[in-house]
């Protein structure tokens, strides 16, 4: 869909900051799927990433 990635999320198998994962998910609408996509990480990632850092999913 034409979004820039926010930024490399993992180099080496670090993690992406809350933050970082943060803004993603909302300009993405909170879908998992395109905000890993922006993070340059698949979607089971992501979902590791939102458990790791305590990141609750808001259901629209």
């Amino acid at each position: 869909d034409g979004q820039a990635p926010i930024g490399p999320a993992t180099t080496r198998g670090r993690v992406p900051d809350a933050d970082t994962v943060i803004a993603a998910m909302e300009k993405c609408g909170w879908v998992q799927a395109k905000a890993a996509r922006l993070l340059g990480l698949t979607p089971r990632q992501i979902g590791y990433v939102l458990r790791k850092r305590g990141i609750e999913i808001k259901r629209l």
